[in-house]
């Protein structure tokens, strides 16, 4: 890590306990809260993760580095809708500190499916994957509406990619091939623009370290995103998570298969289906480092599968 301050962009575990504590006193004045950490990491981060527990409660409070604000209102405002949109399926929101920028939230007793995911032989595997994909039909039809599919922004991103590993902003590796797989998602475009599609407003950063497993099913977490989107951004995002963790470059139609039983028709135009799950797939290629660790190299692998099926992994 460089240039990073405790208390302005990142914050340390103490710093981050001693305002869980002031936002706990202030609503439950006289407890005395034990705050255990949910990231196990000593270094400062953006934001750091308490279960805050007494004998006869818990609850999770989630404390911002001051640099944040504006990350922390919009998480919190965002908890709060859909908290009451997805009652079980979501955190329940309990309060949000402006002044020590803490949100709390009722504690979700379960492990994430990250942690489960490396004892799953593939049946019990898929099970989940297929749990996951119900949970994001739900998300995404809070908001999902039919539109024709515009592709023109998203071959500009595309290109402003390239532009930035030309002026060396980026370094996205095997470039002669991403640049290949630019011009043939450019080669689609008269095909599948106006084709029918759908938008919804996105998690943007969904991995199975984001869905907690529960007795009642899952539990989603880490909302910000408020923006409408191409609802095939997240799951192709959660299958590359998917098969990155697998800890090879696996195959990736079983799991597609099994999230597209849970999730149901996605509303679009098979072509551009395609395009969609080659244009994420490429955005997550273009954002693997120069050094990438195991994990960033499993996703940059996973990714590449994606961008070589060459149908639908979707429907």
């Amino acid at each position: 890590m460089t240039g990073a301050v405790p208390g302005e962009d990142h914050l340390d575990k103490a710093t981050a306990r001693a305002r869980a504590r002031a936002a706990l006193e202030t609503r439950h004045p006289g407890q005395s809260f034990g705050l255990g950490c949910l990231k196990n990491v000593e270094t400062p981060l953006p934001a750091q993760v308490f279960c805050a527990a007494t004998p006869d409660r818990r609850l999770t409070v989630k404390v911002f580095a001051r640099d944040l604000a504006e990350k922390a209102r919009a998480q919190a405002a965002r908890q709060r809708e859909l908290a009451a949109a997805l009652p079980g399926q979501v955190a329940d929101w309990l309060f949000f500190d402006e002044t020590a920028l803490v949100l709390g939230m009722s504690y979700v007793d379960g492990p994430s499916l990250a942690a489960l995911w490396p004892h799953l032989d593939a049946a019990r595997a898929g099970q989940r994957l297929e749990e996951a994909g119900r949970w994001l039909a739900a998300f995404h039809g809070l908001t999902r509406v039919a539109h024709p599919f515009r592709p023109k922004g998203q071959i500009a991103w595309l290109n402003r990619l390239l532009e930035q590993h030309a002026d060396g902003r980026r370094q996205i590796p095997q470039i002669a091939q991403f640049r290949g797989e630019v011009e043939t998602l450019e080669a689609m475009f008269r095909a599948v623009r106006g084709k029918p599609a759908q938008r919804a407003v996105t998690h943007r950063d969904l991995h199975l370290s984001n869905l907690m497993v529960t007795e009642r099913g899952l539990v989603g977490l880490d909302f910000e995103n408020d923006k409408p989107d191409e609802p095939l951004r997240d799951l192709v995002v959660l299958l590359i998570d998917a098969l990155a963790r697998h800890g090879k470059a696996a195959d990736p139609v079983p799991a597609a298969e099994a999230l597209r039983r849970g999730y149901g028709p996605t509303g679009t135009d098979p072509q551009a289906l395609l395009f969609l799950q080659r244009l994420f797939a490429l955005g997550v290629w273009a954002a693997t480092p120069s050094e990438p660790s195991l994990h960033q190299t499993a996703r940059y692998l996973a990714a590449r599968r994606i961008v070589e099926a060459a149908t639908p992994l979707f429907r």
